[in-house]
């Protein structure tokens, strides 16, 4: 199993949602598996949804990929989260 990573500490009021780019430069990552990883009252349900990937030509190096991600905050309060990825092996 390929090892988590964690990025950003942010926060999302009852309600709220946010838009969000992950990027690793030109350092290939491979496919990658994002959510949000709620650090608080433990009340939220924070819902996540990848928007896409974008591949970015750069020259004389690999492509700089990032991702695109939507956070919604479907819980009572607000809340400080998270994003918390895995690399998704085929």
């Amino acid at each position: 199993m390929a090892a988590a990573w964690e990025a950003g500490w942010y926060w999302l009021d009852a309600g709220q949602s946010g838009e969000y780019w992950v990027s690793w430069g030109d350092t290939p990552q491979g496919l990658q598996f994002i959510t949000a990883d709620p650090r608080g009252s433990g009340q939220s349900v924070m819902y996540t949804q990848m928007q896409g990937v974008r591949s970015i030509a750069q020259f004389g190096t690999t492509p700089k990929v990032s991702y695109w991600i939507t956070v919604h905050n479907n819980g009572p309060d607000g809340e400080n989260f998270v994003l918390r990825g895995t690399r998704v092996d085929s």
